[in-house]
């Protein structure tokens, strides 16, 4: 059995924070508080402010000048620009890809386990889910995502991915989405495998371009919902 990494409390402190996130307890925008929070979760100030430091890190949480830190309040522009990006980087490294999966079995296994994985899990979402499930559905998206592009072989291209998308999708959607809309995201994932698995270019062009712009979409939506209330 591997070795299993010992949770801090900062860690926790983290996890929370992204969950209130999520569920827009803390909402974009806010004014982030530390001694708010410390009360929140019942802790001291120190972890509070490491887990702020992660949350920055990860472009979730910003610090301005003389205002403090605020939760990331993402544009319409904003949204264009990653998912727009998001598709030149998969485009881009098409072929690449393609020929890795193709002489990689664990890659294509992993590929695989994730999208039934993630079909299951959708499947049985409910409203009364738990927001853990919640969280691991976006965690299998990223996953995905993630491991596509690692096929690529370029480091600094997952790095960018990284920066630009870890928590903008989930934090948007969190039951906003509905349940067929959830399905066809796997789908989605499931076609653009296929046509790796088939190293068929046109097909996986196709495919990523659906996936990249109805995600966009689908948040674009929901921001222009959220301006009229």
């Amino acid at each position: 059995m591997g070795k299993q990494t010992k949770l801090t409390l900062a860690d926790t402190i983290y996890s929370n924070i992204r969950e209130d996130i999520t569920q827009h307890i803390i909402k974009p925008g806010e004014k982030i508080n530390v001694k708010e929070l410390a009360k929140r979760y019942g802790v001291s100030e120190t972890p509070v402010k490491f887990a702020l430091n992660r949350l920055m890190s990860e472009n979730i949480i910003e610090n301005f000048p003389r205002q403090g830190m605020k939760v990331h309040s993402v544009t319409s522009e904003e949204v264009d620009e990653i998912f727009d990006t998001r598709l030149m980087l998969d485009l881009y490294y098409m072929k690449q890809i393609i020929l890795t999966v193709s002489f990689n079995d664990a890659l294509k296994e992993d590929l695989r386990k994730n999208i039934d994985e993630h079909l299951q899990l959708v499947t049985d979402l409910s409203p009364d889910s738990p927001i853990e499930d919640y969280l691991r559905n976006y965690e299998l998206d990223f996953k995905f995502h993630e491991l596509y592009l690692k096929c690529s072989g370029n480091h600094k291209i997952v790095e960018i991915f990284h920066y630009i998308n870890p928590f903008l999708y989930s934090n948007f959607i969190f039951r906003r989405q509905s349940k067929v809309k959830d399905i066809s995201g796997v789908k989605e994932h499931e076609a653009i495998l296929d046509a790796i698995l088939a190293e068929d270019e046109v097909a996986l062009k196709e495919a990523l371009t659906i996936h990249i712009t109805n995600a966009k979409t689908a948040i674009g939506l929901i921001l222009k919902v959220d301006k009229i209330i």
